[in-house]
């Protein structure tokens, strides 16, 4: 998750990595809902804990893709978060 400002306009988070690919794009997503928007790009000013993904996609409901991939088995949306 380096360089992310052209989608969610926060500062590089870091690297993950899951054999769920479930619970690693919630927690993806997670870390980015986390972060301020970055001065100078189209999400400045949000807050911490704002989903971010909704204020730059107003009519997508992200939710409902990970909702359905653990809905038919593919992971959960649950993790636990170790930081190295």
């Amino acid at each position: 998750m380096l360089r992310l400002e052209r989608c969610a306009n926060c500062a590089g988070i870091g690297i993950l990595a899951s054999l769920d690919p479930v619970a690693l794009d919630q927690a993806c997503i997670d870390l980015i809902n986390q972060e301020h928007g970055l001065p100078g790009f189209r999400l400045e000013g949000q807050p911490h804990g704002s989903d971010k993904f909704r204020a730059l996609w107003p009519y997508v409901d992200w939710t409902r893709g990970l909702e359905y991939a653990e809905s038919i088995g593919l992971g959960t949306r649950k993790y636990e978060l170790i930081k190295i």
